[in-house]
């Protein structure tokens, strides 16, 4: 009886948990749908931060014992609907609502995105993501996903940007389609979409079947996550769309990817021995990925463009792990511990410096009203505390002590560097992949320093950076937790890497002895090293303070000119050298443009993404001529309309007799 009553104790909290998380937002997108008042819009995101409050209980929940599943009680065809939330699912949805949580309040605040329809689409963007990462079913999964690309792209009208929606559109139903294929197959073979019951079946699958399955799986959240050539949809989107539905797509979207990605390789369908040519050709993709939007973010003028290449850089960067962890798990198990726990953990990181970096680039635009990064500048005197968030999200992004990106990006250098370079291939692949990572580092960091830089230090370059509005009351708040997960993410790192690591095992089936820190070239204490570096600037700030003389200001020597701020070091000029030498890649041309009244003449760079240029153009070319023809056999009469029907039948019933 006692064993009984628990069960059904367990079985009440796990029905109040997911009606804590569904009834809020099912209520907030009735209301949003119904009304169109702001004071309801608001009504309508609180509702949203409640369920996203919920969402984040759910690893406490599943620590202290609690069986997180449940069957919705929804008859249906396809079979059932159930729910079922694992350890390393339990920590992602917490985390990822919160961050989600955090969006929402920041929508609230700024109200540059609010009305009711908006705020109802949050709250299905919500359940769409929980629902993806609790789905215990291939139909709960599939739906799920395919309600994530259909809610942010009606998330993404913003004026006149169909063009950018309805290309993410395509390219995302591309992927998943391909997504549909892959989980339909495997249900088929595995005998049940119920999704704990598929435990490796690659031996059932076969070798060449399972490695087909792993790369069409790669490759529909690829469309996603912005893996070449999937990619193009990313900067336009990223720069027309409202920001925090980019926000939402680049974090929390991306988190749920990852999470499935990482259950269906080496979950689901299980790694083997044939799959390391597989693995190889991933990462070649992603490090191409990765080198591209590194390149790509040094040269683009939009802050919003520079932080899309900068996401599609950090996904190419996790895929990059998760297929060395293909190639480390028959070899080195352990090792491949290290690379998932990087993958993760730089996953979430990623949704924690990414989002406040797209939050702060909107205050900036909504204060100045500017989105080119050459006429900005100067932000650091007039919006300071905006500045020091700044400051925050970019060394996050740019992999500098203590913060939380410095911590994942280590990682995947200490798993590169463990590996042993004795075995076939690895001599050639482990160089290159390191060499990837460092060279991304490096382009990336000088991309970072760039978009601050050119933001927030200098000379303001318009009369929007001169005289910028106040911020909107509360904006500050949301970002300055995230700031502050930045650096507590980094300071309290090995908290994090321990719950991954006990939900990663779970998942693969790695044991869990030896450790993961038994493969590392030394024990890092983030904890100390960012004490450490804590008390080393606090004392060079003091030692600056008390030697700092007597300020006196003078005019700078400008060769007899009065100096302005057109004078100072342009966004273009510092990615100019990298442009002179990687020329031939960037699809650069010159362009002279003449001014209103045709007097004065400015030659402009400007560049072409070559994926759209040479691939979706002419693709899209070919589709419309062939459609135009196709056409033609509506010629609207009924005649002929018979006729197709006659021709149609008589084709099939050859082709029944003929199999």
């Amino acid at each position: 009886m006692d064993i009984l009553s628990v069960q059904l104790q367990d079985g009440a909290l796990a029905a109040l948990f997911f009606v804590a998380v569904f009834l809020p937002a099912v209520s907030g997108i009735t209301l949003g749908m119904l009304f169109r008042s702001n004071r309801v819009a608001n009504v309508v995101a609180s509702l949203c931060i409640v369920s996203c409050m919920a969402g984040a209980s759910t690893y406490f929940l599943w620590s202290a014992g609690v069986d997180l599943s449940y069957t919705l009680p929804l008859p249906s065809a396809a079979g059932q609907y159930i729910l079922s939330i694992d350890q390393l699912s339990a920590a992602m949805i917490s985390f990822s609502s919160v961050i989600f949580m955090l969006i929402v309040v920041h929508v609230v605040k700024s109200t540059s995105d609010s009305g009711c329809k908006y705020s109802a689409l949050l709250n299905a963007l919500f359940l769409a993501c929980f629902s993806c990462m609790a789905a215990d079913t291939a139909l709960v999964l599939l739906m799920s996903w395919e309600m994530v690309t259909l809610v942010t792209f009606l998330l993404s009208r913003n004026g006149d940007n169909e063009r950018a929606r309805w290309l993410f559109f395509v390219i995302a139903h591309i992927g998943g389609l391909i997504l549909i294929c892959a989980f339909v197959y495997i249900s088929s073979v595995a005998g049940t979409q119920v999704l704990s019951q598929w435990r490796n079946l690659g031996p059932t699958l076969g070798d060449l079947t399972s490695t087909a399955l792993v790369l069409m799986i790669i490759l529909g959240f690829g469309s996603k996550l912005g893996l070449i050539p999937f990619h193009a949809w990313m900067p336009d989107l990223y720069a027309s769309a409202p920001i925090h539905t980019t926000a939402l797509l680049s974090t929390v979207c991306s988190n749920v990817a990852i999470l499935v990605l990482v259950k269906s390789i080496f979950s689901y369908i299980g790694v083997s021995p044939s799959m390391s040519w597989a693995a190889f050709a991933v990462i070649a993709l992603a490090a191409a990925t990765a080198l591209w939007g590194a390149m790509e973010s040094l040269v683009q003028k939009e802050p919003k463009k520079i932080l899309a290449y900068s996401s599609m850089e950090n996904m190419a960067l996790v895929v990059l792990c998760l297929s060395l962890g293909m190639v480390y798990i028959g070899e080195s198990p352990v090792l491949a511990k290290l690379i998932l726990i990087a993958a993760v953990l730089h996953t979430m990181n990623h949704a924690v410096f990414k989002s406040l970096m797209l939050m702060t680039i909107d205050t900036v635009e909504d204060c100045t009203g500017e989105t080119n990064i050459g006429k900005m500048g100067g932000l650091s005197k007039t919006l300071p505390i905006l500045s020091m968030v700044a400051i925050v999200g970019v060394i996050s992004m740019a992999a500098i002590p203590p913060t939380n990106g410095f911590v994942s990006e280590w990682l995947m250098i200490q798993s590169i560097m463990g590996a042993d370079l004795e075995s076939t291939g690895m001599s050639i692949l482990m160089p290159l992949a390191l060499a990837a990572v460092g060279i991304c580092g490096m382009m990336m960091a000088a991309s970072y320093a760039r978009l601050y830089a050119f933001v927030f230090l200098g000379r303001p370059r318009s009369e929007g950076m001169k005289k910028p509005r106040p911020m909107k009351k509360g904006t500050i708040l949301p970002m300055a937790v995230l700031a502050l997960l930045c650096l507590g993410m980094g300071f309290f790192a090995t908290v994090f890497m321990d719950v991954l690591t006990s939900g990663i095992e779970a998942v693969t089936g790695i044991p869990s002895d030896p450790g993961y820190r038994s493969v590392m070239s030394g024990e890092m204490l983030p904890l100390l090293l960012g004490i450490t570096i804590t008390v080393v600037l606090a004392l060079l700030m003091w030692i600056f303070r008390k030697e700092k003389r007597k300020e006196r200001k003078t005019r700078t020597w400008g060769c007899g000119e009065r100096l302005d701020s057109n004078m100072q070091y342009s966004s273009i000029g510092f990615s100019q050298p990298l442009v002179k030498v990687f020329h031939p890649f960037y699809g650069d041309t010159s362009v002279v443009k003449e001014s209103e009244n045709k007097e004065n003449k400015t030659l402009v760079m400007e560049f072409s993404e070559p994926f759209v240029k040479y691939l979706y153009k002419p693709v899209s070319a070919i589709v419309s001529i062939l459609s135009e023809r196709m056409g033609k056999i509506q010629t609207g009469n009924i005649q002929t309309y018979f006729g197709y029907m006659l021709v149609t039948l008589v084709v099939a019933l050859l082709a029944v007799r003929l199999l």
